[in-house]
């Protein structure tokens, strides 16, 4: 009998993201995004009405001019669409006219909608289900969605996957989500919308396997000091992972909800960029160091990484794995930073990791072209403090970002839901994902910076807007701009935001 995908809770949830996703990127596009139009102003007035304060004095130092330059800037980047220029792309599966059928009905044309299946046997299927003379119906071509992702320069404001398979399996879902990614095929503002299978209860060595990856990240996630090599060369966790194992076994269908949602955010956020940067010629302007072909590290001192949830939970295990350990989901994990990376690189993700990690923190081996501009940093009496102390790790991430170009998620744009279909429980996340070049864009080049950062519009015009990207990642990772914040998180209007719980529908 032939597969159908027309169940009641997968409709609804169906009906549910496609509609919110157009609403987003059409009607409520002005807040599509991380940092809203008016946050550096809002900034500047809050400081402005701080009577006999510092930040007072400080913020009236700006000249409004640039505050004005930044708001237009915004407006361009942002933009204005209607939902008959949204372009569309999605997994075909044997029944293609579910997903194109809610998209024309929230205004999306047919000519801009795409469907992709690669197996032969389903692509005819579908073929024939919407095969008639009526022009309603999807550009459905026969190839992988991450295939055609690399070989055909398109760009889509909303890109549904429905993997129907776990997140990290055969499959390869989420390695067509880095492709994505890494090939630039999201327009910014762009919506992914994903929808990941949970694991087999009956399957005990997979979710045992899966138990193990995912205890592990929220293990390091929320003790990032935890994680040590002792004296004698082995790995050691101070205390507490085994009751956090626990605690994820016995709300396993959560946790494995939040590691979803974590990896499909980290793909974009961090590791594409992250591979794009280390394995570019643009390395060679922070340092001497030249790439070297397939290079991997021998060694990983996991005692050296701080602030750095992810490079350290794929150099914690690397480690194990180098030691043999009796690891149960080693061969995941290593898969799982396969799907991450979806590139051959001389640097793979976890040697990219480690080189920028290198490069930022310990300022392993330097161009000396950089001393001007992180003495400049270092000085503590050209840049005003407000709330975090800006220094050169501020420098090098804005510098990274520049030329890497990530994707940021929109934390409180994301939708998360779950539903049980076929007895089998999914995983539907929808995830505003935005290049933020209003920020990124405002740098000049990377021997530039100092000179900008001197003038105090400039700067603090900057500082304000990615205030308000600090404040979409702050509880969520802190792999970047870690201490790139002007105001504190609890202030009314500035509040970190938060990825919101996921919705267990049936």
């Amino acid at each position: 009998m032939p597969a159908t995908y027309k169940q009641g809770a997968k409709n609804n949830v169906r009906h549910t993201v496609i509609k919110r996703a157009v609403e987003l990127l059409t009607t409520e596009r002005q807040s599509a995004c991380c940092v809203r139009r008016s946050y550096v102003r809002d900034l500047y007035d809050y400081f402005l009405h701080q009577e006999e304060s510092h930040e007072q004095i400080e913020v009236r130092k700006i000249d409004l001019g640039y505050l004005r330059e930044w708001e237009s800037m915004h407006t361009d980047y942002t933009g204005v669409k209607r939902s008959s220029e949204l372009s569309v792309c999605y997994l075909a599966g044997p029944e293609p006219e579910n997903d194109f059928n809610e998209f024309i009905s929230l205004g999306v044309l047919p000519q801009n909608i795409w469907a992709f299946e690669c197996e032969r046997s389903t692509y005819l299927q579908a073929l024939h289900s919407i095969d008639s003379t009526d022009y309603l119906q999807p550009k459905l071509i026969k190839t992988s969605i991450e295939r055609f992702f690399e070989n055909t320069p398109k760009r889509f404001d909303i890109v549904y996957i429905d993997a129907c398979a776990p997140i990290v399996s055969d499959q390869h879902a989420l390695r067509c989500v880095s492709s994505m990614f890494k090939c630039h095929r999201l327009n910014s503002p762009g919506i992914l919308i994903s929808n990941f299978a949970g694991i087999d209860s009956s399957n005990k060595q997979e979710l045992d396997e899966f138990n193990d990856i995912i205890a592990r990240y929220f293990y390091v996630k929320s003790n990032p000091k935890a994680v040590l090599i002792d004296d004698m060369g082995e790995i050691r966790y101070k205390e507490g992972f085994a009751l956090k194992r626990e605690i994820v076994e016995k709300n396993f269908e959560q946790y494995y909800g939040n590691f979803i949602t974590a990896m499909v955010c980290n793909a974009g956020s961090i590791t594409t960029p992250t591979l794009r940067f280390a394995n570019s010629n643009f390395l060679q302007q922070l340092s001497v160091t030249k790439p070297i072909p397939n290079h991997q590290y021998s060694y990983i001192d996991v005692n050296t990484i701080e602030n750095n949830t992810l490079y350290k939970y794929l150099a914690s295990n690397q480690f194990l794995s180098q030691k043999k350990a009796d690891y149960r989901g080693i061969a995941r994990l290593t898969k799982l930073a396969k799907e991450l990376s979806a590139s051959d690189s001389c640097y793979d993700l976890l040697a990219s990791s480690r080189k920028l990690y290198d490069v930022r923190i310990c300022n392993d081996n330097l161009c000396p072209e950089l001393a001007d501009a992180l003495n400049f940093f270092d000085n503590d009496s050209k840049m005003y403090q407000f709330l975090d102390k800006p220094n050169r790790i501020l420098f090098f991430d804005s510098v990274i970002n520049q030329l890497a170009y990530p994707m940021h998620y929109s934390s409180d744009k994301i939708m998360r839901l779950s539903y049980v279909a076929k007895q089998t429980r999914m995983f539907t996340d929808l995830i505003l994902f935005d290049e933020c070049r209003y920020i990124y864009d405002w740098l000049p080049a990377i021997h530039q910076i100092s000179n900008a950062f001197s003038n105090a519009s400039w700067q603090y015009t900057f500082r304000f807007a990615l205030d308000g990207l600090v404040k979409q990642r702050i509880n969520n990772n802190n792999e970047f701009f870690f201490r790139g914040s002007v105001i504190s998180k609890t202030i009314d209007g500035f509040e970190a935001k938060r990825i919101p719980e996921r919705n267990f529908l049936n």
